[in-house]
């Protein structure tokens, strides 16, 4: 028998209002086999090759934005590439959803087909498939509740890679200073949220965000100064220099 996948949804709200949520983040965490009580040196075993996630809202429900996985909108719904599965190993993928004026009650979002290679085979098979819910309600009370700090973390720290990409462009464009300020605000709120919550993930985003923006400031003016070089060319020789990695991280 294979082993199963195992998954687990948290909303970053629990209950939304009657009248809707154009912002509404869901985590997504799974795994293929029970989690590993001690961390081995060794690889951990691989169970399935190219997990693909299916989704398709209900009507009324929209997906926004996918963190942590490569996405894209079909017919049929939106597939996400989750790579490989290792035994024990989590992996998280965190979605911003946009959700219509709905009935109360609890209410389905999506559907849900889990799908992967077999490991010594190319056959996809269907490993899961379920309906995601959402509490829905006309009781204030419920939706003033504190939102999940989880899921709020890994929502601020998605916001990293569309920071830096328009930090980039900034100094691409000549606009140091416009960079480097919109760099400092938000590492800014990340140092304060640091403070706030005592969470170190914070603090160590907010230092690489720091470095980030001492390279980009350094290669510009690298650029700029090289006499031979067009505007043209010295565009080319930034992002030659440029590691979009080192800023596209999956939530862990």
């Amino acid at each position: 028998m294979s082993p199963i996948l195992d998954v687990f949804c948290t909303w970053n709200r629990d209950v939304i209002s009657i009248s809707g949520e154009d912002s509404l983040f869901l985590l997504i965490e799974w795994r293929s086999g029970p989690p590993s009580k001690r961390q081995s040196k060794s690889m951990p075993k691989l169970l399935y090759r190219d997990v693909e996630l299916l989704l398709k809202p209900e009507e009324g429900v929209s997906i926004k934005s996918v963190h942590g996985a490569r996405a894209k909108e079909s017919d049929t719904g939106w597939i996400l590439e989750l790579g490989n599965a290792l035994k024990g190993r989590t992996k998280t993928v965190l979605l911003e959803l946009a959700v219509s004026p709905q009935s109360a009650g609890k209410n389905s979002v999506c559907s849900a087909y889990w799908s992967a290679l077999k490991t010594k085979q190319d056959q996809r098979v269907l490993l899961r498939r379920e309906q995601i819910y959402l509490q829905i309600s006309t009781h204030l009370g419920l939706m003033n509740k504190t939102p999940d700090p989880r899921v709020q973390k890994f929502a601020k720290l998605s916001e990293t890679t569309g920071i830096m990409k328009q930090a980039l462009r900034a100094f691409e464009r000549g606009r140091s200073a416009e960079g480097e300020e919109i760099i400092k605000r938000h590492t800014d709120e990340l140092l304060i949220l640091a403070v706030r919550s005592g969470d170190l993930e914070y603090y160590r985003e907010a230092q690489i965000l720091i470095r980030l923006g001492e390279y980009y400031k350094l290669t510009h003016e690298k650029s700029r100064s090289e006499e031979s070089g067009t505007e043209e060319g010295a565009s080319g020789s930034f992002y030659s220099d440029f590691n979009e990695d080192l800023f596209e991280k999956q939530a862990k």
